[in-house]
């Protein structure tokens, strides 16, 4: 039997196995297309540093463990996600069960008659082959009714049937995330996102998003008044309903890579090394920004300005810091124009770098200024 499996182009492989299989697990491992990271049961913390510097070369890992335990995988886990690579197990006959809880994105079953072949896939926020152009919409805070007006002035609106519609010039929309809170209508803003996602919209998350995602699946969670307007319409719908809603609402990815890499898009925005890694750093700031661990006028979490540093060849567009109008600084674009408070919502036409706004229609939630 053969089995092809794609790793991630920056991916760690723990090879599981046991001591009398050696020479199967060998013969397992040199097929790989890695760098192998050797792990020595006695000298653990030894191994996890040569495990980190391997994992720092952006290219896959592989590290066999004839004697497994669950704590020696817990730190191939833990080492991988730290440095934005996808843990994979691949568990050959006789090597311990695995949990459910370890962390791995995925476990592959190896029989001993098994015949496993390798592809390297891009990692999941890679998207270089996209080249738009594109209509990036900043943050929507269900602004449903901007959201309709915005869309039909960009194309994505059919003029008869009033339904969502692919460009017809080919464009591709893309939303950075904080689709809900505060405002009138959550629940239409996520039903139209879904809508156009069958037309190729691409989406971010939004840290208003991730924390209303746990929410929808069952996770126990601290209601904000902002979060609370998505509750409120949220809870009519079945569990089964709100469950995959939640999945489908956590499910994006914390920034994108998109036109050969000549631009980023991230809710809050990503320094120039953590564009296209997956590790924690990465999707700390995607979602809340260069946080500083104090709070700000609001009583948010205060963020550092990283675009007056940035230097990077790629654009980076991104929400969340909300100005009276777009700003450019440093080859980074900021979009979210506090539609929610009054102000209007914005679109970048990229690689264009045009500018399309709409006015809100109301002040749904107060602010004391931009």
């Amino acid at each position: 039997m053969t089995s092809t499996i794609a790793l991630p182009r920056h991916s760690a492989v723990l090879v599981l196995g046991k001591a009398k299989d050696n020479g199967f697990m060998a013969k397992v491992a040199d097929a790989i297309p890695a760098i192998a990271s050797p792990w020595d049961v006695n000298k653990p913390e030894a191994s996890l540093e040569a495990l980190y510097e391997a994992l720092d070369a952006g290219q896959p890992v592989r590290v066999c463990m004839l004697r497994s335990h669950r704590t020696a995988r817990r730190q191939v886990v833990n080492a991988a996600t730290k440095r934005g690579a996808i843990p994979i197990a691949l568990r050959l006959p006789g090597a311990e069960e695995i949990g459910d809880d370890e962390g791995f994105a995925m476990v592959v079953e190896v029989c001993a008659d098994t015949r496993l072949s390798y592809t390297i896939s891009p990692m999941p926020c890679d998207l270089h082959h996209l080249h738009g152009p594109f209509d990036i919409v900043g943050d929507i805070h269900g602004c449903h009714d901007e959201l309709c007006e915005l869309l039909d002035r960009l194309g994505y609106i059919n003029a008869d049937t009033g339904k969502p519609q692919p460009h017809p010039e080919g464009r591709t929309l893309v939303f950075l995330g904080d689709l809900t809170d505060r405002g009138p209508a959550n629940l239409p803003v996520l039903q139209l996102v879904k809508d156009l996602e069958r037309f190729g919209a691409l989406r971010v998350l939004g840290n208003h998003d991730e924390k209303l995602a746990r929410w929808l699946i069952g996770k126990k969670v601290s209601i904000s008044p902002a979060m609370q307007t998505s509750v409120d319409e949220l809870e009519v719908l079945a569990e089964d309903a709100r469950t995959a809603m939640g999945e489908w609402l956590g499910g994006a990815e914390p920034h994108l890579v998109l036109d050969e890499g000549k631009l980023i898009v991230a809710h809050a925005g990503l320094e120039e090394a953590q564009q296209g890694r997956r590790s924690r750093g990465a999707r700390s700031m995607a979602l809340y920004g260069k946080v500083t661990g104090g709070v700000d006028a609001y009583g948010h979490p205060e963020a550092e300005d990283f675009a007056l540093d940035y230097h990077g060849a790629a654009l980076v567009v991104h929400g969340h810091v909300v100005h009276a109008n777009p700003r450019e600084v440093n080859n980074v674009i900021a979009i979210d124009t506090g539609c929610v408070f009054g102000g209007s919502l914005t679109a970048l036409r990229y690689p264009e770098r045009d500018f399309v706004s709409v006015a809100a229609k109301g002040r749904y939630c107060e602010r004391e200024q931009f």
